[in-house]
């Protein structure tokens, strides 16, 4: 397709689209990520300066992360049926201008109210991104690059996490709190304004048959163009199924034809039903354990930020904002070094496992064997963090705990995002709604939960239980990896 010039690069599959195109439609979406990550997360490292200001405890200012937590996962559940409906770049661009314009409210917020408010209305719009990326992720490459494209996606969500509040951190100390939301602003503009030119649609009618895997499609889709590449008379108009509108004509007219870009051709009038079907996955095994195995890990990042002013802030540590914030970019080094090993990891096992399988062909769950780095390395993380912050160790030895847990960020989602999206082609972008929303049900449960699991069990107790949980958790691959087939089949009527 490349062949055909940069005025219809963006005709027919997107996966067939040119490389470039689809590398600088994945740079926005995982612009958009990193900053709605980093608005979340970042201003935990300011807490100490809004206790002042207005009048508040540490267990009220955990709000200021904990709904907005929630609000990125709910958000999903909105977000997604309307780009089935209408397409995915109207949806990201009005939702890039909601969190734009709320971010400006948390700069001018007066009240303790009034910023959470802004926070909670600005992630609910920001959380559009985290089902709509790797659905769009699954609409431009092709199965044997999904885990790595999943790990740059994830790269750039746990970055967000861990650079926002050291960002944070130095300008709550230098200038205050509020121009930490004058840059999120400032960057949220940026982004907007990239994407104006440079988010093509993606969403793409195929024809899949049930109980096709994505590399089944794949490979039906790439045999397609072969055979219509062959036509050298075939012109662009017949080359685009006739599933799909015809082509605008032009890369720059085709980012403005909105109609009929939905997955959906009724458009809005399906909105109840598309907002019903993520739903259905809450009975599909492979469905319930990505939600609550990205749940436990994002909610002990989670935990550890908004405990972390506590823990360092007073003697021996005596932590600034700024301070607070380099800490908690020591995480992101978690983040550096799994990212370059979590995707081709990922990938790379599961071809050798397809290779060595009685049928030597490929199935989603031969992903799964690479869930043993995040068992053995992010629950152990949270046990030297604990207990050498309660024995007032040293702090480099706490942040490599914090870095370890952090790499689960990389390692889980990068793997039970690709099972899910190569297992259910045709509808993984629903299964990423509820994914997400209960992903972030689960931190947010999490982290709601802190100051009383903290007072009844006490640090180290409270952080051996949450390490348990994460163990007990990923074992629950062990059988899915085994009988994950077996189930898909037995699941496909709810699907």
């Amino acid at each position: 397709m490349a062949s055909w010039g940069f005025n219809t690069c963006t005709v027919g599959d997107p996966k067939f689209w040119p490389a470039y195109i689809r590398h600088i439609t994945l740079a926005n979406i995982c612009l958009m990520v990193f900053l709605a990550d980093m608005y979340a997360a970042g201003i935990a490292t300011g807490f100490e300066e809004l206790a002042m200001e207005f009048q508040a405890d540490f267990s009220q200012l955990g709000s200021l992360v904990s709904y907005p937590v929630l609000a990125l996962g709910v958000g999903n559940i909105i977000w997604t049926p309307t780009a089935v409906c209408i397409g995915k770049r109207p949806v990201l661009i009005l939702a890039m201008v909601i969190f734009l314009a709320c971010c400006i409210w948390s700069i001018k917020a007066s009240t303790l109210n009034s910023l959470l408010a802004s926070r909670v209305i600005a992630c609910f719009a920001a959380g559009s991104i985290d089902s709509l990326g790797p659905s769009i992720i699954a609409d431009l490459y092709m199965e044997r690059y999904f885990a790595t494209s999943m790990a740059v996606f994830s790269f750039f969500l746990s970055g967000g996490s861990q650079v926002g509040p050291m960002i944070a951190g130095f300008l709550v100390s230098a200038k205050g709190w509020r121009w930490f939301f004058i840059l999120c602003a400032i960057l949220i503009a940026l982004n907007l304004v990239l994407m104006l030119p440079l988010l093509p649609e993606t969403n793409y009618r195929r024809v899949l048959y049930e109980g096709e895997t994505a590399q089944e499609a794949d490979k039906q889709a790439a045999e397609m163009l072969e055979h219509e590449e062959k036509q050298v008379e075939t012109t662009i108009e017949e080359r685009t199924p006739q599933l799909n509108e015809p082509y605008a004509g032009s890369y720059w007219k085709d980012l403005i034809q909105f109609k009929n870009r939905g997955m959906e051709e009724k458009g809005l009038l399906a909105w109840p039903r598309q907002f019903s079907l993520p739903f259905r996955f809450i009975l599909v095994p492979h469905v319930f354990f990505a939600a609550i195995s990205y749940g436990v890990y994002l909610g002990g990042i989670v935990m550890i930020t908004t405990l972390t002013s506590q823990l360092v802030a007073g003697p021996p540590y005596l932590f600034t904002a700024s301070g607070i914030g380099l800490f908690i970019l020591s995480s992101f080094i978690g983040v550096v070094v799994g990212y370059p090993i979590a995707g081709p990891l990922t990938d790379l096992l599961s071809r050798a496992v397809a290779k060595i399988s009685r049928n030597k062909t490929h199935l989603p769950e031969y992903r799964m064997p690479a869930l043993i780095l995040p068992f053995l390395i992010a629950p152990s993380g949270l046990i030297l963090f604990v207990y050498t912050l309660n024995q007032r160790g040293s702090i480099y030895v706490a942040a490599v705990g914090f870095a370890m847990q952090a790499s689960g960020l990389v390692f889980v989602p990068s793997v039970v995002l690709s099972v899910v999206v190569d297992g259910w082609p045709a509808s993984g972008s629903e299964a990423l709604v509820l994914i997400n929303a209960g992903k972030n049900a689960v931190a947010f449960g999490m982290t709601v939960a802190t100051p009383t699991w903290l007072v009844q069990q006490g640090l180290v107790k409270m952080f051996w239980e949450l390490a348990g949980i994460q163990w007990a958790v990923l074992m629950l691959a062990v059988p899915l990896f085994f009988l994950g087939p077996w189930l898909r089949l037995k699941t496909l009527w709810l699907v």
